[in-house]
């Protein structure tokens, strides 16, 4: 009686980035009782499988590897999983996957600045810009907006709605100075990003009178 049992497995467990390698590696058995003519080949569903020539004698084994490049998707997806099966001499085995699982790690960051530097009359405009730049390893979805202590943040959306890891958006607010911030000699407002999920790090400014 012919057959081949196939098994699967992955390394590393876990990915962390885009561009990370995972490496497969299929062991294919002869668990029948007739030896089968090569070639052994293994099919899967995400990766090109690469197997030693030759055939299996009765009760042996090959085993045949491949790679896959972990994208951006798979980051956001949270796993990857494939599917294989082997076959030889028009026989096939079971299938086998394996589902390797992603380290995800959203984060935002928020930098903020003033300008001018100075004031000295009241009701002179202070105004501020935000740079909310995704810092984790998955897409975070909007809306962004800021919160700041003295102004109110106006943000212009991805326009697709998301930030992909590393990229950035800008937001502005301005302020009137008034004559508490004349006498107070500087004013210092906290800022702090967020999509209602993530939420940046508080980013200070300080102009001074």
């Amino acid at each position: 009686i012919p057959s081949l049992t196939l098994v699967k497995t992955a390394s590393p467990a876990n990915y962390t980035a885009e561009g990370q390698m995972i490496s497969y590696s299929y062991t294919v058995t002869n668990n029948g009782n007739i030896p089968i003519v090569g070639p052994v080949t293994v099919t899967d569903d995400k990766a090109t499988v690469t197997c030693p020539p030759g055939g299996l004698a009765v009760g042996a084994d090959m085993t045949c590897t491949a790679t896959y490049t972990i994208e951006q998707a798979d980051l956001d997806a949270g796993s990857v999983k494939n599917t294989a099966r082997a076959h030889a001499d028009g026989i096939d085995s079971n299938y086998d996957d394996e589902t390797v699982t992603a380290t995800q790690s959203p984060a935002l960051s928020l930098i903020k600045s003033a300008t001018p530097g100075t004031y000295d009359t009241v009701g002179q405009d202070i105004t501020y810009s935000y740079t909310i730049k995704n810092t984790g390893n998955v897409t975070l979805s909007g809306p962004f907006s800021v919160n700041d202590n003295k102004a109110t943040v106006t943000c212009t959306q991805p326009a697709d709605g998301a930030l992909s890891p590393n990229e950035e958006m800008s937001c502005t607010a301005t302020y009137d100075v008034t004559q508490g911030d004349l006498d107070g000699a500087s004013v210092t407002n906290k800022a702090t990003a967020t999509n209602g999920t993530v939420t940046s790090n508080e980013a200070t400014a300080t102009v001074y009178a």
